[in-house]
């Protein structure tokens, strides 16, 4: 998992002005395949540049008629991404919001259930500065949505919703698998540790 992490940073950063294309297999709605050529989309990306092959015309593919896009990196690894609504948490009223659009996640983690990751690049600028960030999602493997788990928030706000709104989720999201609500609820979450305790739970607990 750390290994296909640091593949995708190096992609992101070589990736940034440059946006290159990757050997990349796109997944559509309608069953059917593409393979050639992709550019790596963003989050909010409603469309993916597309290429059959070097020669070939680029064409832009609207993201709501795909389901993912399985990208092969220039050093070999492969990763995920999918296209999916989320479910986040006010962080003060504590209210659930679902979004009306899909984003693109990268995929971390999937077995039974899945974990997706949104990274932000963040802002520079005096007047709207924000530190670069990854957001992690999870849920069920077949899911078309994944709940909000926490922030990162790179090095400003260490503890932002790491333990009480990723319980608060998981309650949600695993209303009927008390197993892994049980287990999120009974751990103690630590931001430099959550995604490997995660994913601990997702290993030893079963739904099936």
């Amino acid at each position: 998992m750390k290994k296909n992490f640091l593949i995708l940073i190096a992609l992101l950063c070589s990736t940034v002005g440059q946006a290159k294309f990757l050997k990349a297999v796109l997944y559509l709605a309608d069953g059917t395949q593409k393979t050639g050529l992709a550019k790596l989309v963003d989050d909010d990306d409603s469309k993916v540049t597309f290429k059959a092959n070097e020669d070939s015309d680029t064409e832009k593919i609207p993201s709501k008629e795909l389901t993912k896009i399985v990208y092969t990196g220039e050093s070999g690894g492969i990763f995920t991404m999918e296209y999916l609504y989320l479910t986040s948490a006010n962080i003060f009223s504590g209210k659930f919001s679902n979004s009306k659009k899909k984003h693109w996640f990268e995929i971390v983690y999937v077995k039974e259930f899945k974990i997706g990751k949104i990274f932000d690049k963040g802002d520079a600028r005096r007047n709207t500065f924000r530190s670069p960030s990854s957001s992690y999602f999870f849920g069920k493997k077949e899911t078309d949505h994944l709940v909000f788990g926490y922030n990162t928030m790179g090095n400003v706000v260490k503890s932002y919703g790491t333990d009480a709104t990723m319980k608060k989720m998981a309650k949600q999201e695993f209303a009927d698998c008390t197993k892994i609500s049980k287990a999120i609820e009974k751990e103690t979450f630590e931001l430099d540790k959550v995604l490997n305790q995660i994913t601990s739970i997702f290993d030893k607990n079963k739904c099936k």
